[in-house]
Formats: structure tokens, sequence, C-alpha cells
């Protein structure tokens, strides 16, 4: 093991030489593949199959599949329909590529809203 306490791992040190456009595409991926997994584990503890999910939801099933196959291209308020009908909700979050920072909503007390597949934003 290394220092960090991580077995040596030569994707990382393939990643490392990664340009900068090139991590940018690869933490994207990243982010849809996770997405992607949390859908299909929040969808399996329901215990429904795609089929029963896109009668649950009212969403087609090809719907259900593109949810679940890390699409670059989501619409978010397709995601909110479905999480909303297996009683989940989004939150979104920015981080600052440099520091890994949340971005804090203060001072400027503010709420995003997904409203449809609209960004809606509300002054508290």
């Amino acid at each position: 093991m290394n220092d960090t306490n991580r077995p040596y791992n030569e994707i990382d040190v393939y990643i490392a030489t990664f340009s900068c456009e090139e991590h940018k595409e690869y933490r994207a991926a990243e982010a849809a593949l996770d997405l992607a997994s949390l859908l299909y584990h929040v969808r399996h503890t329901h215990r429904l199959t795609r089929q029963k999910a896109a009668e649950q939801t009212g969403l087609r099933l090809q719907a259900i599949s593109r949810l679940e196959q890390a699409a670059s291209n989501l619409q978010l308020g397709i995601l909110k329909h479905y999480l909303s009908a297996l009683g989940y909700h989004l939150e979104i979050s920015m981080i600052d590529d440099h520091t890994g920072k949340v971005a804090d909503k203060t001072p400027v007390l503010a709420t995003w809203i997904i409203c449809s597949e609209n960004w809606l934003f509300e002054n508290s």
C-alpha cells in the first residue's frame, strides 16, 4: 500500500495523465454512472421491476431504462417525477472544482426548485 493506504492502482495512474478537459469528461461520466446506480438501487429497494416502476410512475418503460443507463442527457423533470413517485426528492449541490467545497446559499438565502424541466429561483 502507498502513503494514502490505498493499493497501487494502474487506473489511477492513467487518470492522473488526463488533460483538464478529459478530467471534466471523466467526472461527468462518473457522476452519471453514480446517479444511474442510485436509481437502480432505489427501484430495487422498492422491489419493483422496470415495468412496475413505469406503471407506478406513469413513465414509459424506455424512460425508466434510460434513467438507469447513465445517460448524459437526462431530463431533470423526468428524474424529479420518477423519484417523487417512489417517495424521494432530489437535492443538487454545486462543488468548486478547485477547492472541493460545496457552494453555499448564504448570504442570499435561496432555494432552487425543480419545476417540470425548468429551474426556478425563489428568494427566501
